[in-house]
């Protein structure tokens, strides 16, 4: 990213409109919960939140777009997994979401009813949402990659190194310190699924997406936030041991979120302060770079939004 996109991003925050409906308070939180600092700074809550509302409202715009072509009335989780078909990594992600959703539906229906749900209209009901992603991504499946991805159990290590940061995060905490990060951690975009349809504001599209695909939508917010964060950490890390140039541009290298493949991220200790800006920033940039140097199978609508001043994370 040039330094004219790295201001334009900058810069973002001090643009948005007063009367847009704003997540920094919920983000402070869910950045504590994924590894920043007890007290999240203000700029950098906004910063994220720019980036992260940016990237939602271009992917809405493309799945109103792919709606309209074929002739729906709404964005459904269709149009959604059809933007994310060539990221196998994160639709095998969404798909165990989706999995643990219906389950949780299920079991909170069995407790309302004081029993299971026995009846075939009840269990189908129960698994609507993955039956809907299974049968789409049978259809468009041509390599048969995408009929292996909801039985696959394999360890996500990016998920594991997350929570293994997080345990040794919470090993230095207080009671009173340790109860807040667990509050922290019920937070989610979900749980203001009204805020999060306003914040969004799809008053501008064609098409309005429906509640499955709001529900999508708003665990992919939550996605990037934590991958924002994943890499703004290992960022802060190098920038506060002052790495030598040559370990810094290896390190660099490796950061692990490449549209097609992932590895273990580098080990990144706990924060000794809070997320700057600035981290955020650079780790757009060498996301950016990464993503558009190495990934020749980008989308042109991921490859337009790269130049317009951010890498596309979200999918």
């Amino acid at each position: 990213m040039s330094g004219a996109m790295a201001g334009s991003t900058a810069s973002s925050s001090k643009d948005r409109p007063s009367s847009r409906t704003s997540f920094i308070p919920e983000l402070q939180s869910m950045m504590f919960a994924l590894g920043d600092a007890r007290r999240p700074l203000q700029e950098t809550a906004a910063l994220v939140e720019d980036i992260v509302h940016t990237q939602l409202i271009t992917m809405l715009h493309q799945a109103c777009e792919g709606a309209v072509l074929r002739g729906s009335r709404v964005i459904s989780a269709e149009d959604i997994l059809f933007l994310m078909r060539k990221d196998k990594v994160k639709v095998a992600r969404l798909l165990k979401y989706l999995q643990f959703r219906d389950y949780k539906s299920k079991l909170l229906r069995s407790l309302e009813d004081d029993d299971l749900v026995s009846d075939t209209g009840g269990a189908g009901g129960s698994q609507r949402r993955q039956r809907l992603a299974h049968d789409f991504l049978t259809w468009m499946d041509q390599t048969g990659d995408f009929l292996s991805l909801a039985e696959r159990q394999e360890v996500d290590p990016v998920k594991q190194e997350r929570i293994e940061r997080l345990e040794r995060y919470t090993q230095s905490m207080d009671q009173a310190q340790y109860a807040e990060f667990c509050e922290s951690r019920q937070l989610s975009f979900a749980k203001k699924a009204s805020k999060f349809r306003d914040w969004l504001d799809c008053s501008t599209l064609e098409l309005k997406p429906n509640s499955l695909a709001m529900e999508i939508l708003s665990y992919l917010a939550y996605e990037t936030v934590a991958q924002i964060m994943d890499l703004s950490l290992l960022v802060k890390q190098e920038m506060t041991v002052k790495t030598s140039p040559i370990s810094h541009v290896i390190s660099a290298s490796y950061i692990h979120y490449n549209t097609h493949t992932e590895s273990c991220p580098a080990t990144v200790e706990p924060p000794t302060g809070a997320i700057q800006p600035c981290h955020i920033r650079e780790a757009i940039r060498r996301y950016n770079y990464r993503h558009t140097k190495f990934n020749t199978g980008c989308f042109p609508f991921q490859i337009a939004y790269s130049k317009s001043g951010m890498a596309f994370l979200t999918c």
